[in-house]
């Protein structure tokens, strides 16, 4: 834009361009319409501060090969907005120039037709550079009485600056001079605002990790959103968090001559990738975090003293700290950060694979900032590191930020460690108490299984005394009473004679008590050898039904045989098989009931003899029935009911039959035939091997 205005309204025309333009357009309009309205061939409207050219500034100049003159910036490929920002380059025009040096100590206007013909061009102190401009008038810019910028107006050709041209630039003067201190109010303005932002933004980044923290107990998690935080708050390409984990505890502090063994773990990682037409973020977390926040369960190491608990997969990049120059220097530089604003040479000196592990390819600044435990002398518990592909100077504020972060991160971790030991710690005692409940538990069963044991045994001595009380004194009872009328003189023979027989019997059945113990002790180890011959079993069978049809004659029970046509052919010790056939046979006879009838079934089962012998009466009671072969052990009600018996005879079955190497079941079950009404089927069924040659080895 141009400005064809009266010279004589320049300073209306520069408030009118001060009110209606934006600051970085203001200078460049005023050189532009100085420049015009003067038919100058160049302007330079700039501040000034120390006797340097500072922000903003704006040059323009009227090139012979460009028709319509034209503003341009310093240099010259900048546009309109760059210009007032870009600091001269392109222009001969310097500060330290003698004319120009003496317009800003002296404050006055300086007036030279032609630059060559002056002193100051031969001067031993003019700059190496002259001036490109033949005529040159300047002068300095007011604001509240000082000199606040410059003016410079020049042409190439020679020119006699007249009273009226310095007037005109001394009426500028105080409106430039109010131009460039509102421009400059302005930008301490925006500069202020952009401090504020960024304070706001830091105070965002502080609550956005805070909250990280309160609203999650996983590490991995709180350190995957600090760092995209991170990332997002100080606008930079990449972000990293780096843990260690030490193999000697006692080197866990920053040391200036020596560097610890420790592994250097990348546990997240955060990315900006920039393209030409957009930005896009790239979240690159280490342990590989879904879309939906879902995260793998991560294997957890805990070292002794300062270690932390450190989330990682197996597939974690990790290497040692001694191994990168730029972790052991920030390791050395802890607590303090290593911040580099051009870390280039530092870049170069890192292995390949730990800058492919880093990512470290164009990448230009870098900062570590270390997360240190301040509780343990300033362990250096990992760091955060910041990637920019760009030089970038890092600003004290982003430092103190950074840094607040990492503590708040450190204690974080700290604390998720202490909670990690307490838990182990806590699952170790429940496990503990667990053990000892079970072993308490055991315990317990053990002492009931013995009470119920010590109950047991406590049941089977009542019994065995209430038998032999029964079994002994009874019979001592009845040869008492036959002894004492036997003393009496006046019984006659015949008396004499029956109580004889009462003693005779009597001394029988505990003789035959004795025997049945001696030979149950006998048979239980299987101490007496075996002696095997062929038996006729159809015989033998035959013979016992027959003396026990007499002995049951009173209570009408019969026995019924049922053999084979053909005698089946058995080699056992025959002592040991006719005990036990009289032992059933006698058992049977006990507990029918009177009339009904006794059943001996023989069959062949391939190398087997099968004999089985049933009765129909009382029957046993699923109770009893699991114990009906143990000593001493009687049916219940069996006593109560008078029926004579030790409860040896099926205990020494067992023993018999199994010193045969037989087998011997027992089962009881309502009978079916309507003929037994409401009696009970009782079955011993005995298997017997025929040949000898399967217990010959007993005989050793």
């Amino acid at each position: 834009m141009q400005y064809q205005v009266d010279p004589a309204l320049n300073g209306p025309q520069f408030y009118q361009i001060l009110a209606t333009s934006i600051d970085r357009e203001i200078l460049l309009q005023i050189a532009n319409t100085l420049g015009a309205a003067w038919g100058v061939d160049f302007c330079l409207v700039a501040a000034v501060a120390n006797q340097k050219l500072i922000n903003p500034n704006a040059c323009w100049e009227n090139k012979s090969d460009r028709p319509n003159p034209a503003p341009v910036a310093a240099d010259s490929t900048q546009t309109a907005e760059q210009s007032q920002t870009t600091k001269l380059e392109s222009s001969n025009i310097s500060l330290d120039h003698p004319l120009l040096a003496k317009v800003l100590a002296e404050g006055e206007i300086v007036a030279i037709s032609d630059y060559l013909d002056t002193a100051a061009a031969s001067s031993p102190n003019s700059p190496a550079t002259p001036l490109s401009w033949r005529a040159i008038l300047a002068g300095p810019a007011r604001f509240g009485g000082a000199v606040n910028g410059i003016i410079v107006v020049g042409k190439s050709q020679p020119h006699e600056w007249s009273a009226a041209d310095k007037k005109r630039l001394e009426a500028v003067s105080d409106a430039i001079g109010i131009a460039i201190c509102h421009i400059q109010k302005n930008q301490e303005i925006a500069s202020l605002k952009q401090q504020l932002q960024q304070q706001a933004q830091y105070k965002n980044l502080l609550k956005s990790v805070a909250a990280a923290i309160e609203t999650s107990s996983e590490v991995d998690l709180i350190l995957q959103r600090v760092i995209e935080r991170t990332v997002d708050t100080l606008q930079v390409d990449r972000g990293q968090i780096l843990l260690l984990k030490y193999t000697d505890p006692l080197l866990e502090t920053s040391s200036l001559t020596q560097t610890p063994k420790a592994k250097v773990e990348l546990v997240c990682e955060f990315a900006v990738k920039k393209s030409a037409n957009k930005q896009t973020i790239k979240s690159n977390n280490v342990q590989k975090k879904s879309a939906s926040g879902k995260t793998k369960n991560l294997e957890k190491t805990a070292n002794s003293k300062s270690q932390i608990s450190n989330s990682k997969s197996k597939n974690s990049p990790a290497f040692w700290l001694s191994e990168s120059n730029l972790c052991d220097r920030a390791f050395h530089t802890a607590p303090k950060p290593l911040a580099l604003a051009d870390a280039s040479e530092l870049i170069g000196k890192e292995p390949e694979k730990l800058a492919e592990i880093l990512k470290l390819q164009d990448i230009r600044a870098l900062l570590l900032v270390p997360l240190t435990d301040t509780n343990k002398e300033q362990t250096v518990l990992g760091f955060l590191m910041l990637q920019h592909s760009e030089p970038r100077p890092w600003s004290p504020e982003e430092l103190e930020v950074l840094e607040s972060v990492c503590s708040r991160v450190s204690k974080a971790i700290i604390q998720n460690q202490k909670l990690k030991q307490a838990q182990t710690l806590v699952e170790d005692r429940t496990a503990q108490l667990q053990q000892s409940l079970e072993v308490q538990e055991k315990l317990y069963a053990k002492s009931a299984n013995q009470r119920e044991q010590l109950r047991k045994l406590k049941l089977m001595k009542d019994e065995f005394l209430s038998t032999m009380s029964h079994e002994l004194r009874t019979p001592l009872t009845i040869m008492k009473l036959a002894i004492l009328m036997l003393k009496q003189a006046e019984q006659p023979l015949a008396s004499r004679a029956k109580y004889l027989d009462i003693l005779e019997q009597q001394c029988s059945k505990q003789t035959a008590l004795v025997n049945d113990l001696l030979a149950l002790k006998q048979f239980e180890p299987q101490q007496v050898p075996i002696a095997p011959i062929e038996i006729d079993l159809k015989h033998l069978i035959q013979d016992l039904a027959g003396d026990f049809e007499k002995n049951w004659a009173d209570r009408g029970l019969t026995l019924k045989v049922d053999l084979p046509k053909s005698s089946p052919s058995l080699q056992t010790d025959p002592d040991s098989f006719k005990r036990v056939l009289l032992e059933l046979l006698t058992n049977a006879g006990k507990y029918s009931a009177a009339g009904s009838a006794v059943i001996f079934e023989t069959s062949e089962a391939g190398d087997c003899i099968v004999l089985s012998l049933s009765n129909f009466g009382r029957g046993i009671s699923a109770a009893d029935l699991p114990h009906i072969f143990d000593k001493f052990r009687r049916g219940t009600g069996i006593t109560d009911q008078a029926i004579a018996g030790t409860g040896l005879g099926l205990a020494l079955v067992k023993c018999l039959v199994e010193h045969l190497n037989g087998t011997i079941e027992v089962s009881s079950s309502p009978a079916e035939s309507s003929e037994a009404g409401d009696l009970w089927r009782t079955s011993f069924t005995l298997t017997l091997l025929k040949s000898p040659a399967e217990f010959c080895h007993l005989e050793e």
